[in-house]
């Protein structure tokens, strides 16, 4: 696992966007890379904000999903985790070395020209539209990572489409296997069931 291989999302964690989630990241595993988010470490002793500059560091490529701007039902508060991180992963573009000046993200959403509602800096940058369908963002981010990377032997996304069908479907099992709850499983898991999947 190399600066080169690894890929920072940043996105919603909750369980309606899940199905998207996992979708990316088998996605970014099919492609030949590597799944970064700050659910991968649960230390305590460590504070989030200094985890996600350590793993944006180490990323040269982002995926930022900017879709979960409404109002929080309780306190009425939109989120501004995604923006937040979406600002430190271009300030460490644009500020950082020359190692770090290579990044290259995508911004994601729902619908087209809404960002421009909430955060028209972003004018000029095209978010890419997933329509919250799983099938439309791993075909978004396959073509991303084929055109960013240069990398010419990356599987389409029909056919990444249809494996992480055939995955879904096995999981369970091997949940079940592993003596793990499906409403418990930790990102970290998840990863090594995709690895081990597809290594079969």
């Amino acid at each position: 696992m190399t600066y080169n291989d690894c890929v920072f999302i940043n996105c919603p964690f909750d369980s309606k966007y899940w199905p998207l989630f996992n979708a990316i990241t088998f996605t970014i595993y099919c492609c030949g890379f590597y799944p970064r988010c700050s659910l991968e470490e649960d230390d305590s002793s460590e504070l989030r904000l200094k985890k996600i500059y350590k793993i944006i560091g180490d990323c040269k490529y982002s995926i930022h999903d900017l879709s979960r701007t409404e109002l929080d039902s309780q306190n009425q508060l939109p989120r501004f985790n995604m923006p937040f991180e979406l600002g430190l992963f271009y300030a460490a573009k644009q500020f950082g070395d020359s190692f770090q000046k290579k990044k290259k993200a995508i911004v994601l959403d729902r619908k087209r020209w809404r960002y421009q509602k909430f955060i028209s800096d972003l004018n000029g940058m095209d978010p890419k539209v997933h329509s919250n369908n799983p099938n439309k963002v791993i075909k978004i981010i396959r073509n991303w990572l084929r055109t960013s990377s240069g990398r010419k032997k990356l599987p389409g996304d029909i056919t990444i489409a249809k494996e992480y069908k055939i995955f879904k479907k096995k999981l369970p099992s091997m949940l079940k296997k592993a003596g793990i709850d499906k409403d418990d499983l930790q990102f970290n898991e998840f990863c090594y069931f995709i690895e081990e999947y597809l290594s079969i």
